[in-house]
């Protein structure tokens, strides 16, 4: 008997021990990402998942949660699982998984992301975990699964979208986001390259709303019909409770697993402006009379002319954005204050000095507008007089036809809607009207083509027209953009940049000198015109000139300015004494020391009239003697560019301001 029950403890002890390997060999095996697709239905799942950011986690690490009880008890479920696909129990549902939090934030996985929750979502938005997953949002416990879920079929526990925005645009006062809009937006805006497209502090500063720009960000109202329910629930006339939100929130976000919108009619954040389907708010109750400035500033419209739309329209932006007008809160009424944009609109968002673009935009387009429409008429006439060839007349009449409509164009939408597209569509009237006085054989003349082809070679013109028309003092010196943006094609890149602040300047005097001064012939007077005109004598607030002595005998810049390296550089004593005697080197540093002490004397006489009162009287003639000396200053030679005329000129000016 005994040895009859030790053989069968032997092989009890046995069969246990086999049916423990076959239970670990069949737990392992169905573990598997195979086992898995196996069921035809998980397949695409399966597939989603090997493209996916978690292709070299196993499937049960995430859908069990941690520990030896959940991983026994989720095989349980994927027996049941079997059961019903052999059954043909799945066929009346789609497969369902819940993953825990803590499958999410297990050791080895994203253990961190609490304490170190902030990740770059998309391009300039920033998303913080912590306080999703830490604090109530709305009132609601949030899922690691409630913003990772798989509602589009192949991307695997990637981010829903459209999941944000139900949450940060559902029923927001007035239509605004959680946290306003800096709460996702970084305040700089910055292209793929880093470059800054546009700083929004000024805006924030000044307590601008985003909405007065971009308008209304939000399509679609995201609301619950109830015909949904029937999807998941069999007698949807028997949910007592479908009108507790906050019941029914914590059943199917923070108790299970259901995708906001299963439930829920999606929320897209985008411009209702830029929309194909959606005008403008202005358009709702002006139908149509707007429909030139719209397309101008969405860059469309024009005959033969590539689209080119305004920045401010691909950044979103709508009318309100310049023109203040009919207010964006509910309880304001129908209609608001309407407001044509001025030059403080710009300044308003931009800061101070942007309004001068405007200015500059005006100037320069109004006469080239002036131009084409006279020569439309001109060209029209000599069309219809020419009695030549009824084909050519036709043509001509064509190309005519087309310069009016673009032109016409222009004229009803205002060039400030896009100045750049406006410019386009004017010199594509010019080359119309030629091509038409062209084939007709007209003794029409054409201004000069050159300021209907004058092309800034870069994005930058879209704001900054006319900036080739500007000179500017840079490093003490006359600036001419025309010369280095249209004769010599030099990108505005060359010398500024948008990686710390809009339009900083890069350039360095050093780099603007390794290419002018290694030029064979340079016309000094280009750059230095102030020092050119001291120089001579020809100064602008003296009546009668009075020419350097040297200047007299023919003595160039460069007889003084050169080394006999061919490098410039700056006079200096040594510089005196290659051509004349020894003391001439002494004779110079008292010319600036003389120079210097009458300047600070001015300056200390002018600061004693002004703290005492005494310049109120004559405060033209102070500020006339001021404004000189300053332009005196900036030459920077402190008189040895024409030592006898700035010293008779200092001297004067201490003589009448001790007169006061």
């Amino acid at each position: 008997m005994a040895r009859k029950a030790a053989r069968i403890t032997i092989l009890s002890a046995l069969a246990i021990l086999i049916t423990g390997f076959i239970f670990y060999g069949l737990l392992e095996s169905t573990s598997k990402p195979g086992f898995c697709s196996s069921c035809h239905y998980m397949e695409p799942y399966v597939e989603a998942w090997k493209s996916s950011s978690h292709s070299d986690v196993t499937c049960t690490d995430c859908h069990f949660p941690p520990g030896i009880k959940s991983k026994i008890r989720g095989k349980f479920t994927a027996m049941s699982m079997v059961v019903n696909y052999f059954t043909g129990v799945y066929k009346k549902s789609k497969p369902w998984a819940e993953i825990s939090d803590s499958s999410c934030l297990r050791s080895g996985c994203h253990t961190e992301r609490l304490l170190d929750g902030q990740v770059a979502f998309k391009e300039g938005i920033i998303f913080d975990h912590k306080p999703h997953l830490s604090n109530l949002r709305r009132g609601k416990k949030l899922r690691c699964t409630s913003c990772h879920s798989q509602i589009v079929q192949g991307e695997h526990i990637s981010v829903t979208e459209t999941t944000c925005f139900l949450c940060h645009f559902k029923n927001q006062p007035d239509e605004t986001p959680i946290n306003g809009c800096t709460g996702c937006h970084d305040l700089t805006a910055a292209a793929e390259n880093g470059a800054v497209i546009h700083d929004h502090s000024f805006a924030e500063a000044k307590n601008i709303d985003c909405r007065k720009c971009h308008g209304i960000m939000q399509v679609g109202d995201g609301a619950v019909p109830k015909e949904r329910c029937s999807s998941c629930h069999a007698e949807i006339g028997h949910l007592e409770k479908i009108s507790e939100i906050d019941f029914m929130h914590l059943q199917h976000v923070t108790d299970h697993k259901v995708e906001c919108e299963n439930c829920h009619s999606v929320i897209q954040h985008k411009s209702i402006a830029r929309t194909n389907e959606i005008f403008p708010e202005c358009q709702t109750c002006h139908s149509n009379t707007h429909k030139a400035q719209l397309s101008l500033f969405k860059g469309i419209g024009g005959r033969d002319v590539p689209a080119h739309p305004n920045p401010m329209y691909v950044s979103g932006l709508n009318c309100r954005a310049c023109h203040v007008y009919h207010g964006v809160g509910k309880d304001e009424g129908v209609f608001g204050d309407s407001e044509v944009a001025n030059r403080q609109v710009c300044e308003d968002c931009h800061g101070q000095g942007y309004g001068k673009l405007l200015d500059k935009w005006e100037m320069v387009m109004d006469h080239k507008v002036n131009q084409v429409d006279h020569l439309i008429s001109s060209a029209k006439t000599d069309v219809d007089v020419f009695s030549g060839s009824a084909e050519i007349k036709i043509n001509a009449k064509k190309f005519v036809e087309d310069a009016a409509y673009n032109f016409n164009l222009v004229k009803q939408a205002n060039i400030v809607h896009n100045v750049a597209y406006a410019d386009e569509l004017l010199a594509a009237a010019y080359n119309k009207i030629k091509a038409a006085i062209v084939i007709i054989d007209s003794d029409l003349q054409l201004p000069d083509i050159s300021i209907y082809s004058r092309q800034v070679p870069s994005e930058c013109k879209n704001c900054h027209y006319g900036q080739e028309e500007i000179s500017v003092s840079a490093f003490g010196i006359n600036f001419s953009h025309n010369t280095h943006i249209i004769n010599q094609k030099l990108p505005c890149s060359k010398c500024h940049s948008n990686v710390q602040t809009h339009g900083e300047t890069i350039i360095t005097k050093n780099e603007c000198l390794t290419c002018h001064h290694t030029q064979e012939i340079i016309d000094c007077e280009k750059c230095h015109e102030l020092q050119a005109s001291i120089y001579s004598g020809n100064i602008s607030f003296i009546s009668e000139s009075s020419e350097d002595i040297m200047y007299g005998e023919g003595i160039e810049c460069r007889d003084c300015h050169e080394g006999g390296d061919a490098q410039i550089r700056k006079a200096n004593p040594e510089t005196c004494i290659n051509c004349h005697d020894e003391e001439y080197g002494e004779i110079l540093i008292n010319w600036k020391k003389d120079t210097a002490e009458l300047m600070q004397a001015l300056d200390e006489k002018i600061f004693q009239l002004q703290t005492q009162g005494l310049a109120e009287n004559n405060s033209t003639k102070v500020l006339n003697l001021k404004t000189n000396l300053d332009l005196l200053k900036e030459d920077k030679s402190l008189g040895v560019h024409n030592f006898e005329l700035i010293n008779e000129i200092l001297k004067n000016y201490l003589n009448v301001l001790s007169n006061f």
